[in-house]
């Protein structure tokens, strides 16, 4: 085994590796994800409403009670919180158009805290997101 020097190596604290991300939506040109973040975030909550800002590219999600008209059902189950594809394709099909996304990509924006109507809510801010384009039309093109 060889004996190596530890100078000019930077140890990384261990708290850089800590398992509490945060919240992060994702779009797909027929659905929509939320990491476990935010459920944690807006308590649990088994209901949310959906606000879209067209002009900024920005989406604002607030817990919501299950029986509002509007209400958005985002949880697999209750007791146990795991990111959730929700398809409405009849949403993210127009985003998609209006903000001039590609549709065989994916993209997803962090999301951050915010206060509005004494509610916290959190704001997703798409007009810089990661994007992934789709393997099947990466791999297809290279054909």
């Amino acid at each position: 085994m060889d004996e190596i020097s530890l100078e000019g190596f930077h140890l990384v604290q261990g708290q850089m590796f800590t398992n509490t991300p945060e919240p992060t939506m994702s779009l797909w040109y027929s659905g929509v994800a939320f990491n476990v973040a935010c459920y944690a975030v807006l308590n649990d909550c088994g209901s949310i409403q959906l606000r879209v800002h067209h002009t900024q590219k920005k989406i604002l999600i607030s817990p919501c009670p299950s029986k509002d008209r509007d209400a958005v059902n985002w949880q697999k189950s209750p007791d146990k919180q795991k990111s959730k594809k929700l398809e409405c394709s009849k949403f993210a099909h127009p985003l998609y158009e209006r903000w001039e996304l590609n549709k065989n990509a994916r993209y997803r924006a962090p999301g951050k805290l915010v206060m509005a109507d004494k509610k916290v809510m959190i704001l997703f801010d798409f007009s810089d997101p990661e994007v992934w384009e789709s393997t099947k039309t990466a791999n297809a093109s290279q054909k």
